[in-house]
This record gives C-alpha cells, structure tokens and sequence, in this order.
C-alpha cells in the first residue's frame, strides 16, 4: 500500500508545472559587482537606442523581486567614466510616492514616482567597487560597492515600501529612463511596455501547494481505510 501511496504522490508531482519556480524565487543576488548569480535570472535586452549619447543608451537590464527590494542589473551601451552615470526607475504602478508626469510610452503622459540611480566615476584606472547610489525624492536610500571595472555595469536594490509595493505577491511594474526629462532624446527599457515581475511567489504556487497537500492527504485516508478492511477481513 505503500508503493500505491508513494505512485499517488509522484503523478501529482507530475501534474505540477511550476516546480523549477520555487528555486527561481530563492534570493542568491550578493551586490558585489561580480553578476555570476544573473545567469537564471529574467533580463530584457534594448535594441532602441534614443540617446544621441551612447553612454546613455540602454543595453540590457536583468530584474528579480522578493518581498522588500527590487533587484537590477544594468548595462549600458559604452562608458563614459568622466562624468556620473544617472538614470531613473519609474515605478508604473506604485501606490505611494510623489507622482511624477513620464511618457514612456508615447505623447499620453502617465504618472508614477521614480528613484534616482547615480554612480559617480572618477580618474581611477579600476572602477570596480564604485559606489551605486540610490535616491527617492532627495533622500539617499542606499549606497552599494557594485560597479563592474568596464564602467558599463552596476547592481543595485530598490526598496519597495517607499512605494508601496513590498510584500508577497504583488505584481511591479516598472521602467527605466536615461535623463529626467521627457524629450525624445532619452532612453526607455523596455520600449513601449512596462517590465512587470511578481514579488515573491505567485498565488499560482500557494494554490499548487494547497492542493497538493489536500490531493495527498487524501489519497493518505482512502490507503488507510483500504487497509483498515483489509486487516479485518
């Protein structure tokens, strides 16, 4: 009865299409400057480059989510070490925040807050270990050693309580611009769309694991009532 228990499980492991997702959800960013833990983690390339300023464009932008912080990795098309790297992340769907007017997505404005990101370069030959400043209407949040040495590639945090979006289960919007200004010289990732990630795991994965539990302890019951009249018989 065992064996019959133990098959029961295994199909509806089987049955389950999101078991991979439970490690996808496991935090293993170090902000450091070394972007090894970016491999399995989602990202969106930016093949429209809007800025005259090619230190300004948009190359790729890796994203991850838990319950407290939004986790980025930028890279931008070149380096431009004389001056600071700035760029801004608008948060579509924040709840809290001075609301901005952006466009985004064209001429119809939205509004959303947005935190500034600023690394500041100097003259030094090795850039690795810069600092990655994080700033929210004036106020410097958090400042990390995680620039890569080729000054085209940081890795940062944002906190998502001053927007209103921390805890499970909550679906962030959001989208990079490369000035604060709305003209057509500036650079948006991704283009015409927000990138959107759910924080922590999905309602999809606590349904699966409530049923799971149920379809088990289930089958549990009905073996041991099978075998309770087996044994009296």
């Amino acid at each position: 009865m065992r064996r019959r228990l133990l098959i029961c499980i295994l199909m509806v492991l089987m049955l389950i299409p999101s078991t991979q997702v439970f490690a996808d959800v496991q935090n293993n960013i170090q902000l450091d400057g070394f972007f090894e833990d970016w491999v399995d983690k989602p990202s969106i390339s930016d093949e429209k480059h809007n800025s005259g300023d090619t230190w300004k464009n948009f190359l790729n932008v890796g994203y991850f989510a838990d319950d407290e912080y939004l986790y980025l990795r930028v890279e931008r098309l070149s380096a431009n070490k004389s001056e600071p790297w700035r760029f801004y992340a608008v948060m579509l769907n924040a709840t809290e925040g001075n609301a901005l007017e952006q466009h985004p997505f064209g001429s119809v404005p939205v509004y959303a807050p947005q935190f500034e990101i600023v690394t500041q370069y100097d003259d030094k030959k090795s850039h690795e270990g810069i600092e990655v400043s994080v700033i929210f209407e004036g106020n410097l949040l958090e400042t990390t050693l995680s620039s890569e040495n080729n000054a085209k590639e940081i890795e940062f945090r944002i906190p998502l309580e001053s927007v209103g979006l921390n805890g499970l289960n909550k679906d962030v919007k959001f989208i990079l611009k490369s000035d604060d200004n709305n003209s057509t010289d500036v650079d948006w990732v991704a283009d015409g769309r927000p990138i959107i990630i759910t924080t922590g795991p999905t309602l999809y994965e606590f349904t699966t694991i409530v049923c799971f539990a149920g379809v088990s302890f289930a089958a549990y019951k009905v073996i041991k009532k099978r075998n309770k009249k087996i044994s009296f018989s």
